[in-house]
């Protein structure tokens, strides 16, 4: 990795994570509201089947509702950190899920899911994204290590403010087809036009 973009990656990091002390869990916790249902309302989310997805920490965009929601009516996988990889497992029962690695909610046991054609739509967290659909998580490569076998659309979530005009990014950074904040997406098309 060029020196110069992760001394950049590194004070975006920086940049939102101050941003985001600003607001209070209540308000996070309003605005994750808003950029959930922005998600629910893509014919992406509503005609997938299997859904890739998050368990979100406290910082990012809360997908916990969502996922209570839908488990049942839609094959939720989440992400497993092993090692360096980053594997899926599907969730069958919220009970199920154990704190791992980086005090992240994953689901225990059952088997690792490899049939990544089966994938409807893969939903992603990010520290920023930009709007050519680039995005920058949080330095490990976790996600851009797993990304390019998943073929399905990939809808990053972010709250207003980790939505950026541009982010530094390598050629290895996996961008998505969608940004989703609470006031708006930005879509394939138009990251191409802008």
């Amino acid at each position: 990795m060029d020196t110069a973009i992760s001394l950049s990656k590194r004070q975006v990091r920086a940049e939102i994570a101050a941003l985001k002390r600003k607001f209070s869990a209540t308000e996070l916790g309003e605005f994750s509201s808003a950029v959930v249902s922005r998600l629910e309302q893509t014919e992406e989310f509503r005609n997938a089947a299997v859904l890739f997805i998050y368990y979100g920490v406290d910082d990012e965009v809360c997908t916990r509702g969502l996922i209570e929601k839908y488990l049942g009516t839609k094959r939720i996988l989440l992400p497993v950190v092993e090692g360096n990889d980053l594997l899926l497992r599907e969730l069958e029962d919220i009970e199920q899920m154990e704190v791992a690695t980086y005090g992240i909610l994953e689901p225990k046991g059952g088997a690792v899911f490899r049939d990544y054609p089966d994938i409807d739509l893969a939903v992603i967290p990010g520290v920023a994204f930009d709007r050519k659909l680039h995005r920058l998580g949080r330095g490990k490569g976790f996600y851009d290590r797993l990304l390019p076998v998943v073929k399905a659309p990939k809808i990053g979530l972010c709250f207003d403010f980790q939505l950026r005009e541009s982010i530094p990014f390598d050629m290895d950074d996996v961008p998505m087809d969608r940004v989703i904040t609470q006031r708006e997406e930005v879509k394939k098309l138009d990251a191409l036009s802008s």
